[in-house]
């Protein structure tokens, strides 16, 4: 049968001219199968072409770098990009064995002055104009033993470089494809069927959301006359992918169905479970509470983050569900990230567990074989109710006899695979998420809506205050004094140091650390020990339950102290080297203190290149707040896979300026069948486009 002539969106990249099977393959491989997948792929960024300059205008301005010298492999980042026409004085093409070869240009300007033209691994260049020729290079500015361009874009007269002020898109194509060649295919494609788009959404949405139909919007991204037409077209590609995301978040939604234990404990049972606690739940305790009821008694499975700076009550809360769901006869998993942390949990809640009539066990991957095999017999017998557990909870062995309801703390340390690899081990589990201080991927799910969000706004009352100061210069010499003044008090100090052994760069760690305070009388008076992650679990609870029972007042270790250590009278923070960690660990660090009465500190270490990040700490102890300056920073990771922070593969590159597209998504696919057909996955499962 004769092929069809006339190629259509839906047609594979092997339509095109120039692509054969072999890179049709690769194209797929690296999701774009189809002219439409071309032409709604969005590029890294835009440029405006610049005028040409003499090379001693640009010297003046643009003195070339050492740190940005050229070599193989080079990515001259952040190195200026220069415009300038001149003479081809000598080419030299050296050859370094096997492929690796450089390809060097001198280039005189019509003033005399010089500059160095640089192709790593592209012999070709060498042949591409004759010596003496006029061309135009267009590169960036880098230093090869004096100025040069790396890897510059040549124009000839009879192949010009694009005038300036003209605007022109910038790529990152797959590997193996240049971006010269990226722009063929994507003109190839326009030229085909670019007329043929048509836009799911109505006018009237586009209008309400200031945004052009995507046939207008693709040729403003790919073929702008104008900045203006680019950043047009570049919002509303940008909306492609979170109206995908939307649909299968609806779709996963709806398809959640029934099939879940409807959890309704009469009111006298969660009276008597209220009663079990040793203090009275705050307002925002209760409320939260009634949100957790609220979505336990449904049969649809609950999907809830609780969101609570550190100390807010967070795990109270989860304990509570966790015996509510017993007294419905089901069981619980409750999962940490660290055995310190399922520890803290699991010694923290047996006794009250315990006491209503619940059996309780805690499983990490240090549990003996044969203790294993036994806890996972009566585990599946449902002779425990409630399993607290690390990473060891995902393994296949474990299984439940009627698991209804998961609680992860700290969830973003965990993927969205291996929650759903433990949510799967019950037809319909509820699902409860902990979270003290949301990190990137949190804030996206929470704007992407796919957990319905209750937040702890209030701390437990009877808390002291916590003051933050970033020590440098004179003012760290008077650290230790000030430490030794807590201690004489009767009050305990932690001293975290983010590495166990000192190494490189006169660092010190913990080791070291710990070697001089116990050599230091004013301060080994009062007992100092050691904690870090190379320690045996039971060596290292051994020495945190030393200092948790007041023995020693002051522990060193790295930061396994995060999370799962409750220590009321320490009041004393110290992060050394501050700087070598992120906002979200500095607030979680920082909630280590201030758990009791008494006023507490916390005292940041670090180089003033973190200047900005450590004064945020000092200004700041709402762990929301800096959660939103930590995806600003450092972008949201990827929805759907492991990545935490960075550029996000997905599509979603520009949280900040893009928020209300975010928004924008949900409520267009929202009561808009078309749509939601349109965008989402016939299965409702993948969430990436």
């Amino acid at each position: 049968m004769a092929q069809n002539t006339h190629p259509t969106l839906d047609s594979p990249l092997t339509r095109l001219p120039g692509i054969g099977q072999a890179k049709g393959d690769k194209l797929q491989q690296a999701g774009f199968g189809t002219l439409r997948d071309l032409l709604l792929a969005r590029p890294l960024g835009v440029e405006q072409w610049p005028s040409v300059r003499p090379l001693a205008a640009i010297f003046a301005q643009h003195a070339p770098a050492p740190e940005r010298r050229a070599g193989p492999g080079a990515a001259a980042a952040g190195a200026p990009k220069v415009r300038v026409r001149a003479r081809v004085v000598s080419k030299r093409l050296t050859r370094f064995g096997g492929r690796k070869s450089s390809v060097r240009w001198t280039l005189e300007d019509a003033a005399g002055d010089r500059i160095a033209a640089l192709w790593f691994n592209q012999p070709w260049m060498a042949d591409l104009v004759p010596e003496a020729t006029e061309v135009e290079c267009y590169g960036p500015l880098v230093d090869a033993k004096g100025p040069a361009l790396s890897a510059p874009q040549v124009g000839t007269v009879e192949r010009p470089l694009p005038d300036p002020g003209t605007v022109a898109p910038r790529y990152a194509p797959p590997a193996g494809f240049s971006e010269e060649f990226w722009r063929g295919l994507l003109q190839q494609a326009w030229d085909l069927c670019g007329e043929r788009l048509r836009d799911p959404l109505s006018p009237e949405d586009l209008a309400q959301h200031d945004l052009p139909e995507l046939r207008r919007a693709v040729r403003g991204v790919h073929f702008p006359d104008t900045m203006v037409d680019f950043e047009a077209g570049r919002r509303r590609l940008a909306l492609e992918p979170l109206l995908r995301i939307q649909a299968n978040l609806q779709m996963r939604r709806s398809g959640r169905g029934g099939g879940a234990q409807a959890i309704r404990p009469a009111r006298e049972v969660l009276a008597q479970i209220a009663g079990r606690f040793p203090y009275r739940f705050t307002a925002g305790q209760r409320e939260v509470m009634r949100d957790i009821l609220r979505d336990l008694a449904r049969a649809v499975p609950m999907r809830r983050l609780v969101q609570g700076d550190v100390g807010s009550g967070k795990t109270a809360l989860a304990v509570f569900a966790a015996m509510a769901v017993v007294e419905g006869g089901g069981q619980v998993a409750f999962m940490a990230p660290t055995e310190l942390l399922a520890e803290q949990h699991f010694y923290g809640a047996r006794d009250m567990l315990r006491e209503q009539g619940i059996e309780v066990e805690l499983l990490t991957g240090s549990l003996a074989p044969g203790d294993r095999r036994y806890l996972v017999e009566r585990l599946e017998r449902g002779d425990i109710q409630v399993l607290f557990g690390t990473h060891a909870l995902f393994s296949k062995d474990v299984c439940f006899a009627r698991l209804d309801l998961v609680v992860i703390d700290e969830q973003h340390r965990f993927g969205v695979g291996q929650r759903a690899s433990l949510t799967g081990k019950s037809q319909a589990a509820h699902l409860l998420l902990l979270t003290a201080t949301p990190i990137p991927r949190t804030l996206a799910l929470t704007l992407y809506g796919d957990l319905e969000v209750s937040v702890l706004s209030e701390a437990p009352p009877g808390r002291g205050s916590i003051r933050t100061q970033w020590s440098r210069g004179a003012a760290k010499r008077k650290v230790r004094a000030f430490l030794e003044a807590r201690l004489a008090e009767g009050e305990q100090v932690y001293w975290v140091c983010p590495r166990i052994g000192g190494g490189e760069e006169g660092r010190t760690g913990v080791l070291e650390r710990y070697d001089e305070f116990c050599a230091d009388p004013a301060l080994a008076r009062f007992g100092v020990e050691c904690v870090h992650g190379k320690l045996p679990a039971e060596e290292r609870a051994w020495r945190l339950d030393r200092f948790r029972a007041g023995d020693v007042g002051l522990l060193v270790a790295t930061t396994v102290v995060e999370v799962g250590v409750d220590v009321p009278n320490a009041t004393v923070m110290v992060i050394e080297d501050a700087h070598r960690l992120g906002l979200a660990q500095l607030h979680q660090l920082r909630g280590r203190v201030g758990r009791g009465p008494l006023d507490s500190y916390c005292i940041l270490l670090g180089d003033k290149g973190a200047q900005e990040r450590l004064e945020l700490m000092e200004r700041s102890r709402d762990g929301f707040f800096l959660a939103e300056e930590d995806l600003r920073k450092r972008g949201m990771g990827d929805l759907a896979g492991m990545r935490q922070a960075g550029f996000n593969t997905e599509g979603l590159s520009d949280p900040e300026s893009d928020l209300d597209l975010f928004l924008a998504a949900r409520d267009l696919v929202q009561g808009r069948p078309r749509v939601l057909a349109h965008y989402a996955d016939p299965d409702g499962e993948r969430l990436t486009p």
